[in-house]
Parts: C-alpha cells; sequence; structure tokens
C-alpha cells in the first residue's frame, strides 16, 4: 500500500492529481532539482481551484510589530511603571522589572489580547518574554495554521504538508453541483475521482482504469464518483493524520531524550566532586558551565535557531574553538586525565608550604648548641636537634 500511496503523492504528481489517468504530464516536471521544485511550492497554479499552502508566508500577517513601545508616550508610561514598583517594594532585580514592564506595556497598548493577566505576571526574564510573544502568535493562529505550525515544529517536511493539504481542500472543494455537471468536465471530475479511489485501494492502475471506464459504460458514474469523493477524503485525511501522529511521537521522544541527557549532565557538572582531578570548582562556575552548554542565549537570524554561548562562540569563532577543544583534547589524554590541569596548582603550593616552614624554623630561639628552644616542661628530647641552617626547596 505504501507504494502505491507514493505513485499516487508523487511530488511531480500532487498538481495533476485528478487529471486523465492515462496522461503524463510530469515528464518536465521530473527534470527539475529538488531546489526548483521547493520553489514552486511557493507559487499559485491559477488554473486550480484550491489555495497554495504556502508554510514560509504562512505567519507573515499574525505577528503584530509592537512598534508604538518605542513611542514618547509609551516611554513615559515605562518609566511611570517601573517608578511604581520598585526594587524595594517588589524584591526582584532590575532584569525581572524589566522585561516585566515590557509585557505590561505590550498588553496595555493591546499587543497581547489574548494573554491573561496571570500569564504577564510569568514575565520576570528573556525566555518569559519570548514565550508570551510566541503564545500570543500561536493563539491567533486557525486550526489550519495551528496544525501546519505544529506539523512544521514536528519535522514534518513542507512539501509534505503542502500536498496533503492542497488535496484535501481540493476533495473538500467539490460539490454535488460539481460532481453532476453534465459536460465533458463533470464527467472528467468522475472519472478521476473514481479511478484515484481504486488505486487507494490497491488495484493496479490499469485494472483501475477497467473498472473505471466499465463504470462509465454502465451510467452508475454519479453515484460511484460520490462514494469516491467520500472515499478518497477518508483515504487522504487517514494518511495525513498517521503522518503528523508519526512526526509527534518522534518530536516528543527526542524531547524526553534531549530531558534526560540535560538532567544528566546537570547533575556531573553541579553534583560530582572531582571534575578536573582535586582541583576545586566552586557551585558559580558549575553553574555556568551548565548555562553556557544549555540555556538558549541568542536566535539565529537567518535559521530561526536557537543556540547556546557554546554554539554562539563556535558559531562565530571556528578556527579558535577547534584549536582550543583540539588543546583541551591533547591536554587530557582524550578527555580521560585531568591531572595537567592540577599538577602545576599543587606543586606550587607544596613549595609555598615549604617556603614557609623554611623561615618559621630559621626564625625559631635556639638553645647554646643550636639545638630548638622547645617551650615545654619535658626534658630536651637529644634527637630534636637538627641543624642551624635550613633548605627545604624541592
Amino acid at each position: 500500500m505504501e507504494e502505491i500511496f507514493e505513485n499516487i503523492l508523487g511530488e511531480d504528481e500532487i498538481d495533476t492529481l485528478f487529471s486523465e489517468p492515462e496522461g503524463n504530464p510530469d515528464s518536465e516536471e521530473k527534470g527539475k532539482t529538488d531546489k526548483e521544485k521547493s520553489e514552486d511550492i511557493e507559487k499559485t497554479d491559477t488554473d486550480k481551484t484550491t489555495e497554495v499552502v504556502n508554510p514560509d508566508d504562512l505567519f507573515g500577517d499574525q505577528e503584530t510589530q509592537p512598534e508604538s513601545v518605542g513611542s514618547e508616550k509609551n516611554k513615559e508610561d515605562h518609566e511611570e511603571k517601573e517608578d511604581a514598583t520598585t526594587d524595594k517594594d517588589s524584591g526582584s532585580s532590575p532584569n525581572e522589572n524589566f522585561y516585566s514592564s515590557i509585557a505590561n506595556a505590550l498588553a496595555v497598548d493591546g499587543i497581547f489580547p489574548n494573554l491573561d493577566d496571570d500569564d504577564i505576571k510569568k514575565v520576570t526574564d528573556a525566555e518569559s518574554l519570548s514565550d508570551a510573544i510566541e503564545a500570543e502568535i500561536n493563539a491567533r493562529l486557525d486550526e489550519k495554521q495551528k496544525r501546519i505550525s505544529k506539523a512544521l515544529e514536528n519535522g514534518v517536511e513542507p512539501t509534505d504538508i503542502k500536498k496533503y493539504e492542497d488535496t484535501l481542500q481540493f476533495i473538500s472543494s467539490i460539490t454535488d453541483a460539481a460532481l453532476a455537471e453534465e459536460s465533458e468536465k463533470g464527467e472528467q471530475l468522475r472519472r478521476n475521482l473514481i479511478y484515484q479511489d481504486f488505486l487507494n485501494k490497491g488495484y493496479s492502475p490499469e485494472k483501475a482504469q477497467k473498472f473505471t471506464e466499465r463504470t462509465i459504460d454502465a451510467g452508475t458514474d454519479l453515484e460511484d464518483a460520490k462514494e469516491a469523493l467520500q472515499s478518497n477524503k477518508e483515504f487522504f485525511q487517514k494518511k495525513y493524520n498517521s503522518l503528523l501522529k508519526e512526526a509527534e511521537d518522534a518530536a516528543n521522544e527526542e524531547r524526553a531524550e534531549r530531558t534526560k541527557a540535560a538532567e544528566k549532565l546537570k547533575d556531573s557538572l553541579l553534583k560530582e566532586k572531582q571534575l578536573f582531578g582535586d582541583m576545586e570548582i566552586s557551585t558559580e562556575v558549575r553553574k555556568k558551565a551548565y548555562e553556557n552548554v544549555m540555556k538558549p542565549v541568542y536566535k539565529d537570524p537567518e535559521t530561526g535557531e536557537y543556540m547556546t554561548a557554546l554554539q554562539k562562540y563556535q558559531m562565530e569563532n571556528k578556527a579558535d574553538f577547534l584549536k582550543y577543544v583540539g588543546l583541551f583534547m591533547a591536554l587530557t589524554d582524550g578527555f580521560k586525565d585531568f591531572k595537567s590541569f592540577t599538577k602545576g596548582e599543587v606543586k606550587k603550593e607544596v613549595k609555598k608550604g615549604l617556603r614557609e616552614l623554611e623561615q618559621t624554623l630559621n626564625n625559631t630561639r635556639r638553645n647554646a648548641d643550636g639545638s630548638l628552644k622547645m617551650v615545654s616542661s619535658a626534658k630536651e628530647d637529644p634527637e630534636s636537634f637538627i641543624g642551624g641552617n635550613f633548605n627545604l626547596a624541592l
């Protein structure tokens, strides 16, 4: 069934899905490159009655740019809000006041009509403000846009989304009057629906064509076409739902794996006592290291992907990144031995301790024979004599 379905919904066949079965209008399309086919998605076929779905342009009209926030009036409102809610009164940091003030200003100006007061109160930093903006955008989408947005988020290819959306929209647009039309166009529509239904049920193209012609000759094509219309709709809807469900399950599994890996990394960085041999690493440094590799701090304007501080550094300093990672790998014998990072410090501390001991001994009061003068009521130990001058340096 999958081979037949792929033959039905080939990338070069969607625009002629319900055209003459014997026709072969895909020779020119097959010669196109993947890039040209992708660019064809953006074009509207004026001969079709369906609306072309363009996922790239889908959200173009949905985002409202908060230009008014930068106006003088909003600037004054912003300053008044900051004066009204001081750090002392709220116990929050200046950054929290900054982001919450922006959220309040956007809400007052009507930029966040779909968010309630509780949603606005949750905005305390850059990440929560970004979440609020995304929630507002999603709230403005209709069901079709939400479906497409979710599919794209779960990794479904835009070309696959377009094929199913266009096909289902076309089938849903067919009326009883169009089916019953006594013209060459009406007969061709009935023929195509019946033929496609046979293909969906697993018939070969030859047999599907044979049984379609038999239906036309028998004069039952109108009733059969009505049944085929509903059957086609159910078939393609089921296939589309299956595609979306599989993509969602795969995305959820990937998210769960990422979360698990993040928790494992967090425990390792924050709880392991010895990360670099005997070197002591503070909790603040450990937290900073975790944020560098896990917390998104930058959004690529070209791809829209979020990056951590480490990923951003790698993108902006590819040569240095490879250099430092290579050096670190060499110094640690493939990230296995971190003693080289502590040997120097340990040796330095030992030398320092011995110098202090030497200085203390040389400045200690001595007996007439040069032995150390002990502050004790016990008799002097004959083995306590060490010598007059000490040199304990390594």
